[in-house]
């Protein structure tokens, strides 16, 4: 575990910086205390720091454990590997289906898979959560979300 955590360390380190010195390109707007950079600013610092500390925890970590191996057999391996797939499905349904009507099952899907197996709870809960997503970047934050099949509707 130890390479493992010092290699992710130093490949989040370099991600991060990169993401920085990109973002000191950002253009500036005069009269405007938060600019585009802010955002992203902050998060390239905060992940750097988060990876340093994974990085230099190994130094300290007295932990003999075996090192786990990495196997599309292993059920947390066949787990993250289906959340990328619905992550790549409902980025690719995303325009189309629009936020409404992909968002519900893809939030279901995600409870399944982490062993969620409340249905009514989760089908509320995705319901919900889409709704209130979609008045706050509507109504509140003027940012349109993509209506897909609903287009004209709403």
């Amino acid at each position: 575990m130890k390479k493992a955590n010092m290699v992710c360390g130093i490949i989040g380190m370099v991600f991060s910086a990169t993401a920085f010195i990109k973002t000191l390109s950002f253009r500036q707007f005069l009269n405007v205390p938060v600019g585009p950079e802010f955002f992203p600013r902050y998060l390239a610092v905060g992940l750097f720091i988060c990876s340093l500390i994974l990085f230099l925890q190994q130094f300290w970590s007295k932990d003999k454990r075996p090192n786990p191996t990495i196997s599309p057999l292993n059920k947390d391996i066949q787990r993250i590997l289906i959340a990328g797939v619905l992550i790549l499905v409902y980025a690719l349904l995303w325009e189309s289906a629009g936020f409404i009507i992909i968002s519900p099952p893809a939030l279901f899907v995600f409870m399944f898979i982490l062993g969620n197996r409340k249905y009514i709870s989760m089908a509320i809960f995705s319901i919900a959560a889409t709704v209130v997503v979609f008045a706050s970047f509507r109504y509140f934050l003027h940012v349109d979300l993509p209506l897909g099949l609903l287009y004209g509707w709403l």
